[in-house]
């Protein structure tokens, strides 16, 4: 059984926090040389005029014990951080933490690819993606049961049904399905704090919220193609937009968002 198919909706007053898009590629093997860097830099500086070098922390388990790792980073954003292209060694990322619509993320998604290509020398696309962060917030909904009323039930599911007994203040799911053009993960639940990282000088959110993070992406390698990835992502759009649309189609938190 599908779900019903909705018409797109603007929200005044959107949950969303982060979008996401992605492509995954081999290897750039000159990838700590800054002058193999610069002409994409230079490429980028129009509309990412800020840049600057960050180290992902990453924590690898192993025989041996903890093993620490991670790796360079170079972030180039715009001048109020509403947007961000995050370049690593074996990865291009699009971040927008002021997100108006497809069009325009895949516009700025596009350059980027095409400076990629030009200037760094990627062909080949070995993962695609792309990811929706929605953190919903609401007054006094700090247990499950209240989010089984503001949102879909058949998506908050049993444990806010009221058949486990007492309050339940926290949960996570995570489900993957597979599908013809991918896959798409779907985390959600009800959480503290935020998943998003504030920028410089924001004040992180607190207190509960629920979190509704959706993820499509393939994992296929061949050669990078910038009108069919963009294609691709605005396919991945529609299905994310169809899945939240169900997720808060039934609950009181739809008139919250203020649709327009």
């Amino acid at each position: 059984m599908s779900p019903p198919r909705y018409d797109r909706i603007v929200f005044r007053k959107s949950p969303l926090r982060l979008v996401i898009g992605q492509v995954r590629f081999p290897l750039l093997f000159r990838f700590n040389e800054r002058p193999f860097l610069a002409p994409f830099q230079e490429a980028l500086a129009a509309e990412y005029p800020r840049v600057g070098q960050e180290q992902q922390i990453a924590v690898k388990f192993s025989a041996r014990g903890v093993e620490p790792g991670g790796e360079m980073l170079w972030r180039f954003g715009d001048r109020d951080g509403s947007w961000s292209v995050v370049l690593s060694e074996g990865a291009l990322t699009l971040e927008s933490r002021k997100y108006t619509s497809i069009d325009e993320f895949v516009s700025r998604f596009q350059r980027v690819l095409q400076a990629a290509e030009t200037h760094l020398g990627v062909t080949e696309r070995t993962r695609l993606g792309l990811r929706f962060i929605n953190e919903l917030r609401a007054p006094r909904a700090d247990t499950l049961a209240r989010w089984a009323q503001l949102l879909n039930p058949a998506f908050v599911g049993f444990a806010g049904s009221g058949v486990v007994e007492g309050d339940v203040r926290h949960a996570f799911h995570e489900l993957r399905t597979t599908r013809a053009d991918g896959f798409l993960v779907i985390r959600h639940g009800l959480l503290a704090g935020t998943t998003v990282e504030p920028r410089p000088g924001e004040k992180p959110e607190e207190g509960p919220f629920y979190l509704i993070d959706l993820d499509y992406f393939v994992e296929a390698e061949r050669e990078l193609n910038v009108e069919a990835e963009a294609a691709q992502l605005r396919a991945y759009n529609e299905a994310i937009y169809q899945f939240f649309r169900w997720s808060v189609d039934e609950g009181a938190f739809f008139e919250q968002m203020e649709p327009l």
